[in-house]
Protein backbone atom coordinates (compact mmCIF):
# COMPACT_ATOMS: atom_id res chain seq x y z
CA UNK A 1 0.00 0.00 0.00
CA UNK A 2 2.79 2.43 0.92
CA UNK A 3 4.56 1.65 -2.36
CA UNK A 4 1.38 2.39 -4.32
CA UNK A 5 0.92 5.75 -2.60
CA UNK A 6 4.59 6.60 -3.06
CA UNK A 7 4.41 5.68 -6.74
CA UNK A 8 1.30 7.83 -7.21
CA UNK A 9 2.95 10.81 -5.52
CA UNK A 10 6.15 10.37 -7.55
CA UNK A 11 4.17 10.15 -10.79
CA UNK A 12 2.22 13.27 -9.87
CA UNK A 13 5.40 15.22 -9.15
CA UNK A 14 7.05 13.96 -12.33
CA UNK A 15 4.00 14.92 -14.40
CA UNK A 16 3.93 18.44 -12.97
CA UNK A 17 7.66 18.91 -13.46
CA UNK A 18 7.55 17.78 -17.07
CA UNK A 19 4.61 20.10 -17.77
CA UNK A 20 6.54 22.97 -16.20
CA UNK A 21 9.42 22.29 -18.59
CA UNK A 22 7.27 21.86 -21.72
CA UNK A 23 5.53 25.11 -22.67
CA UNK A 24 2.24 24.80 -24.54
CA UNK A 25 2.52 25.43 -28.28
CA UNK A 26 0.63 28.74 -27.99
CA UNK A 27 3.28 30.04 -25.55
CA UNK A 28 5.51 30.87 -28.53
CA UNK A 29 3.45 34.01 -29.04
CA UNK A 30 3.85 35.04 -25.39
CA UNK A 31 7.65 34.82 -25.43
CA UNK A 32 8.19 38.03 -27.39
CA UNK A 33 6.72 40.20 -24.64
CA UNK A 34 6.68 38.11 -21.47
CA UNK A 35 9.87 36.05 -21.94
CA UNK A 36 10.26 32.30 -22.34
CA UNK A 37 9.48 31.64 -18.68
CA UNK A 38 7.11 34.55 -18.04
CA UNK A 39 9.84 36.83 -16.66
CA UNK A 40 9.76 39.80 -18.99
CA UNK A 41 12.95 41.84 -19.27
CA UNK A 42 11.03 44.85 -20.61
CA UNK A 43 9.37 47.08 -17.99
CA UNK A 44 6.35 47.74 -20.25
CA UNK A 45 5.37 44.06 -20.24
CA UNK A 46 4.33 42.40 -16.98
CA UNK A 47 6.05 39.39 -15.50
CA UNK A 48 3.49 36.59 -15.48
CA UNK A 49 5.68 33.83 -13.98
CA UNK A 50 4.27 32.52 -10.73
CA UNK A 51 0.92 34.31 -11.03
CA UNK A 52 -2.09 32.30 -9.88
CA UNK A 53 -3.46 30.14 -12.69
CA UNK A 54 -7.02 31.33 -12.01
CA UNK A 55 -5.92 34.96 -12.38
CA UNK A 56 -4.07 34.30 -15.64
CA UNK A 57 -6.99 32.29 -17.00
CA UNK A 58 -9.49 35.05 -16.19
CA UNK A 59 -7.24 37.74 -17.64
CA UNK A 60 -6.80 35.86 -20.92
CA UNK A 61 -10.53 35.17 -21.19
CA UNK A 62 -11.26 38.83 -20.47
CA UNK A 63 -8.87 39.93 -23.24
CA UNK A 64 -10.40 37.37 -25.60
CA UNK A 65 -13.98 38.34 -24.79
CA UNK A 66 -13.37 42.10 -24.85
CA UNK A 67 -13.82 42.83 -21.13
CA UNK A 68 -10.16 43.83 -20.81
CA UNK A 69 -8.70 46.12 -23.44
CA UNK A 70 -5.25 45.93 -24.94
CA UNK A 71 -4.97 45.55 -28.69
CA UNK A 72 -1.91 43.29 -28.71
CA UNK A 73 -3.32 40.99 -26.02
CA UNK A 74 -6.80 40.95 -27.57
CA UNK A 75 -5.39 40.02 -30.98
CA UNK A 76 -3.53 37.08 -29.46
CA UNK A 77 -6.27 35.95 -27.07
CA UNK A 78 -9.03 36.04 -29.69
CA UNK A 79 -7.74 32.82 -31.21
CA UNK A 80 -7.43 30.86 -27.95
CA UNK A 81 -9.78 28.09 -26.88
CA UNK A 82 -10.72 27.62 -23.23
CA UNK A 83 -8.35 24.62 -23.04
CA UNK A 84 -5.44 26.56 -24.54
CA UNK A 85 -6.04 29.31 -21.99
CA UNK A 86 -6.04 26.76 -19.15
CA UNK A 87 -2.79 25.25 -20.45
CA UNK A 88 -1.07 28.64 -20.71
CA UNK A 89 -2.30 29.71 -17.27
CA UNK A 90 -1.07 26.49 -15.68
CA UNK A 91 2.30 26.67 -17.43
CA UNK A 92 3.02 30.28 -16.39
CA UNK A 93 1.72 29.74 -12.86
CA UNK A 94 4.32 26.97 -12.41
CA UNK A 95 7.22 29.18 -13.50
CA UNK A 96 9.51 30.81 -10.93
CA UNK A 97 9.31 34.60 -10.74
CA UNK A 98 12.68 36.34 -10.93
Amino acid sequence: MKKTILAAVAFSLFSSASFAMQPPAKANTCIGCHGADGNSLVPNFPKIAGQHAAYLEKALKDYRDGFRRDESMAAFARGLSDQEIKDLAKFYSLQTPK
